[in-house]
């Protein structure tokens, strides 16, 4: 269907035979008016128009590539790339280009977990601590780590933590016996041909403890990972190159895909093809809280209603490299799947509220899902106008809509320019020095017995392995002081009394550590 479109990294698709996307039920928050079905003319428009909202937001936040693709009644429809993948070589976005998919991977462990459920190998009420000693009774259950409810009273809030979730690897590898890898290979890549999917950045390096994986995957993924998107960061107003994420994988995050891959699976999903129908309902459904309060999270997806309809979605973010976006409509069978080389797709919504906190998300739910329950078109807003502009504009456009008033467009793009004031306040000023100096302060420095940091110079240039195995500059705002554009690190070099540089306090995200010289 895309084979004949790929100039500039668009895959266009011609619409007369498009399903009319419309609303199976009345809006309640949107009145009585009845759906009507557009013709393939309005659905040419609408993606016109999807295409200028999304390119205009990507520009807005500075995210060098975007990938994305619409599925309908389990078909792509549409599929498109913008911007740059390697914005130093000129390399376009496409459909086909591979992304760190981030906290999308933990909708791929929900549903091995429910699999297991399902086989009656688990209960969701079994407690984590058969799993894993760093639980010391058993008040935590499984199901509480798939609904981010583990924290404080177990049951009792929500509370997303990746870091807990990932927990659920080894419940996964102990009842199976199986690696989480080998799980995602069996389970959904090879059955869906997912080709353009790596279970993770190291196998590279780490090929040969991998054979279970299968020989043609093996010698398949390097050509994936040669492919992949580079990583960025907004710095200010420059974007900056960053180093890749961890390479790893687990249940939280790690996997390697494109949205066309993601198109699979997700096609997949909503035919119950891993999952029985009431397993999968029963992941798409507020978890309950001990106090009968439902949650903005079920079983490994999140779930809230808005204006009367039910949305099932989940994000992705790595902090100063990748993001992604991934929104279903049940009602529609309607599936939108967005990936970025930047953390900027989520960044300004992480976790603000639900999906209506998305500027994207919000773009796309107007034009095909309430255009549609309205019966006619809705004014697209200019998301690159100051706040004060943007809602003026917001409350003319939502007297001439009649019966949508553009909330979703005014808090999401409320927390676009906030991100964007923080990321301008966070530009740090660097002063020139002598580079002659820096030959004092190259050296190890360990601060553990599993973390030694190296700060080396090369030229003119001082560098830190942060993150570990890469190099990153050190920019000097005195000759002891220095930071990090790559990510919110500050590093001071101390000296004692003789002059001789003995430690390096090191600043990030609200934590000090200290490192002292070993050479």
């Amino acid at each position: 269907m895309l084979a004949n479109a790929k100039k500039n990294g668009m895959a266009r698709i011609n619409f007369k035979h498009l399903i009319a996307l419309s609303v199976a039920t009345t809006l309640m928050t949107l009145g009585a008016l009845p759906a009507q079905t557009l013709s393939s003319a309005d659905d040419q428009s609408r993606l016109s128009r999807l295409e200028r909202q999304f390119e205009a937001l990507r520009n807005l936040l500075k995210i060098p590539g975007l990938s994305a693709v619409i599925i309908k009644d389990q078909k792509v429809v549409w599929a498109k790339g913008f911007g740059f993948a390697d914005l130093e070589a000129r390399i376009p976005a496409t459909p086909e280009t591979p992304y760190v998919i981030a906290s999308l991977t933990k909708t791929f462990a929900a549903t091995l977990v429910l699999q297991l459920v399902e086989q009656g190998k688990l209960d969701l009420n079994e407690p984590i601590s058969k799993y894993s000693a760093d639980f010391k009774d058993e008040t935590v259950k499984i199901k509480h780590l798939l609904s981010h409810t583990s924290e404080g009273t177990p049951g009792e809030h929500y509370q997303y933590n990746g870091s807990r979730y990932n927990y659920l690897t080894a419940v996964l590898e102990k009842v199976t016996d199986k690696s989480f890898r080998e799980l995602l290979v069996k389970t959904f890549l090879d059955p869906l041909g997912m080709s353009s999917t790596v279970p993770g950045h190291d196998l590279l390096t780490e090929k040969d403890k991998w054979s279970v994986l299968g020989e043609q995957n093996l010698n398949r993924y390097p050509a994936v990972l040669a492919k992949l998107a580079q990583p960025y960061r907004l710095y200010g107003e420059e974007i900056v190159h960053t180093p890749y994420p961890p390479r790893g994988i687990g249940a939280a995050a790690g996997l390697i895909s494109t949205v066309m891959d993601l198109a699979k699976y997700e096609a997949a999903v909503d035919r119950n093809q891993f999952l029985k129908k009431q397993t999968q309902e029963q992941a798409w459904t507020p978890f309950v809280s001990n106090n009968g309060e439902p949650l903005p999270h079920g079983l490994g997806w999140f779930v809230r209603p808005y204006r009367g309809q039910k949305f099932i979605w989940h994000y992705g973010y790595w902090p100063d490299s990748f993001s992604a976006t991934l929104v279903k409509v049940p009602a529609q069978k309607l599936t939108l799947v967005l990936l970025a080389n930047s953390d900027a797709l989520s960044a300004p919504f992480y976790y603000t509220g639900g999906i209506e906190t998305n500027a994207f998300a919000c773009a796309f739910l107007r034009l095909f899902v309430f255009e549609d329950s309205l019966g006619r078109s809705l004014n697209d807003p200019d998301w690159s106008t100051q706040s004060r502009e943007f809602s003026s504009e917001l409350a003319r456009l939502g007297k001439q809509a009649s019966g949508y008033d553009y909330d979703c467009e005014q808090t999401s793009h409320a927390a676009v320019m906030k991100w964007l004031e923080a990321r301008r306040g966070q530009v740090r000023k660097s002063v020139k020095v002598d580079p002659k100096i820096y030959a004092a302060l190259v050296g190890q420095y360990q601060l553990n017995a599993n973390r030694t940091f190296t700060v080396s110079q090369e030229g003119n240039r001082l560098t830190i392995d942060i993150p570990r195995s890469s190099k990153s500059e050190l920019f000097p705002e005195s000759e002891s002081k220095f930071f990090l554009k790559v990510a919110d690190v500050e590093v001071t070099f101390v000296k004692d009394d003789k002059g001789q540089v003995i430690h390096i306090d090191i600043h990030s995200n609200g934590q000090d550590l200290r490192a002292r010289r070993i050479k």
